[in-house]
């Protein structure tokens, strides 16, 4: 059996201990009572951590199957999956669903924090639902699928905008946010400093402040090194700001800068 104090080693502050906390019990019920057994949604700090233990030299044996699934391949937010059986763990599905939003009026067009303080102004935590999508006159939320009913019939409003709301297929959700401002940028390197003062219209000093205030993301993974190198298709969270994605590295300018086309959602 997993040792609790071992598995909470790596929880840097008292939210991630927590969470890996709950996900631990989790893991010893699905142990003692031989079922499948699935958590809520954890972040992609507290899924490293998870796979970190289950890859350190533990006797595989004595641990069941973990599964991760948050609805899409390039998920962010998932639930963790612990089966007895590599088959179950193959055959069943985590209890999860998508509901799409759809306002009355179709041009209308939220953030994405409107749409997140929607779900918890509905007294929802964090943990109970995961990644999502919002565009033009429509939304897209993964929830627990116990919850999913309470949504369906008390989610009214986004911002001030009346809505509707059903369950769809998880293949419904969309692999791409919609919007967003295309940016062409040139950069001495691609640092991360660099792209984001590119990208925010920031001093690289203002930047650098943000990267060591643990304010910035690299593909949901906090950073906290300046010069850490930004690859093609990564996705820079800024608290306060936005996102950018790299969407293309476009080669040298004349005068030796690195070119690259961005996508800048606010």
């Amino acid at each position: 059996m997993m040792d609790r104090s071992r598995w909470l080693e790596g929880a840097r502050d008292e939210a991630t201990r927590a969470q890996m906390a709950k996900v631990f019990d989790h893991l010893i019920q699905c142990e003692r009572q031989n079922r499948p057994v699935f958590t809520d949604f954890i972040n992609p700090v507290v899924q490293d951590l998870c796979l970190a233990h289950f890859n350190a030299g533990y006797d595989r044996g004595d641990l069941p199957f973990m599964v991760f699934e948050g609805g899409h391949e390039s998920f962010e937010s998932c639930v963790v999956g612990f089966y007895p059986f590599e088959d179950e763990a193959k055959a069943l599905r985590a209890p999860i669903v998508l509901l799409e939003i759809t306002a009355f009026e179709a041009a209308v067009s939220w953030s994405h924090r409107d749409l997140l303080g929607s779900l918890l102004g509905l007294g929802l935590s964090r943990e109970k639902f995961g990644d999502l999508r919002v565009g033009k006159g429509a939304a897209y939320v993964f929830v627990l699928e116990k919850l999913a009913p309470f949504v369906l019939s008390s989610l009214s409003r986004v911002s001030k905008d009346p809505v509707s709301v059903s369950e769809v297929p998880w293949s419904s959700f969309p692999l791409e946010e919609a919007g967003g401002e295309l940016l062409f940028r040139t950069v001495k390197s691609p640092r991360l400093d660099a792209v984001i003062a590119a990208g925010f219209d920031l001093s690289r000093g203002q930047a650098q402040k943000l990267v060591e205030a643990e304010r910035v993301k690299v593909n949901h993974r906090p950073v906290s090194k300046p010069d850490k190198t930004v690859p093609e298709g990564a996705v820079i969270s800024v608290r306060g700001f936005g996102r950018l994605v790299l969407t293309a590295q476009l080669g040298q300018s004349k005068k030796d800068r690195e070119k690259m086309q961005l996508k800048r959602f606010r």
